[in-house]
């Protein structure tokens, strides 16, 4: 059994209030931006929802089934950072703030790595919110 308060407390998890205030950043930055953005920020989020399946499914699995599944975890894990950083790039060069990046990461490894990954589990929830 898992503790929110715990695993925050002992690593460097993204949390729910950073996630929320990335979020609304990003939320901000696409307000401003075109539909070519929005579309990117669609490959983000769906992204992210396999992303967090297949993670909350290989956290609760045997080690075999943890094996068998850890290269489509790693791959499902590496289209979130190819996304994120498309949609970086893309706000970038037309000059839209992205400091959301400040808050979740920018680098492919390490902490960072697992806080971007953190950060597409949360908004897999929120969008299982809003399909309510």
């Amino acid at each position: 059994m898992f503790d929110y308060e715990e695993l925050t407390f002992e690593s460097l998890v993204l949390t729910f209030d950073e996630s929320k205030r990335a979020h609304q950043l990003m939320h901000a930055s696409l307000i401003v931006a075109d539909d070519n953005a929005k579309e990117l920020y669609s490959d983000f989020v769906d992204a992210c929802v396999s992303y967090a399946n297949i993670r909350a499914i290989w956290a609760t699995s045997s080690s075999k089934v943890r094996y068998e599944i850890d290269e489509k975890r790693t791959a499902n894990h590496n289209l979130v950072l190819s996304s994120l950083d498309a949609l970086d790039r893309y706000l970038t060069k037309r000059n839209i703030d992205t400091n959301w990046r400040s808050i979740i990461g920018k680098q492919h490894s390490g902490q960072e790595r697992k806080r971007q990954g953190d950060f597409a589990c949360y908004i897999a929830y929120i969008q299982g919110l809003a399909a309510r």
